[in-house]
C-alpha cells in the first residue's frame, strides 16, 4: 500500500492514517492515538513524512523520510541500509529479533520525529 493509499482527509481537511486510523478526537491529545508513541508512529512518521528515531534495548535506529520512500540509516542519515516504499511498510516489515515496530509499540523509548 503506497502512502497516498493510506493517508485520508477527514471532512475539516486534517490529515490522518487510513490503515492505523485514530480512535479519539483527531484535533486533542495525541492526535486520537492513545500515546505519544502511537501518535509518533501512526501519524508524524507515516503521514507527515517526520524523520524518526527511537531506542529499543539500548540501540537506537534511525529513519529518514523521503518523497519517494522511507530508509533505515546510519546516525547522520547519510547511509541507507534498509529502504521501504512508505512509512506503514516500514512500521510492518522492519524487524528487530523477528518483530516488527508494530509488535515492539510497547517496548520502544524515546520515539521521536525529527
Amino acid at each position: 500500500m503506497a502512502k497516498e493509499d493510506y493517508v485520508m482527509k477527514d471532512l475539516m481537511g486534517y490529515s490522518y492514517n487510513g490503515k492505523y486510523p485514530p480512535k479519539g478526537d483527531k484535533q486533542g491529545v495525541y492526535h486520537g492515538y492513545s500515546s505519544d508513541k502511537e501518535e509518533t508512529l501512526f501519524y508524524d512518521f507515516a503521514v507527515q513524512g517526520y524523520d524518526l528515531t527511537f531506542v529499543y534495548k539500548a540501540k537506537r535506529y534511525y529513519f529518514l523520510s523521503d518523497t519517494d520512500h522511507v530508509a533505515l540509516c546510519d546516525e547522520h542519515y547519510t547511509e541507507e541500509y534498509q529502504v521501504f516504499p512508505d512509512g506503514n511498510t516500514a512500521l510492518e516489515q522492519f524487524k528487530i529479533e523477528g518483530k516488527s515496530i508494530l509488535e515492539l509499540i510497547d517496548q520502544l523509548e524515546e520515539v521521536e520525529p525529527i
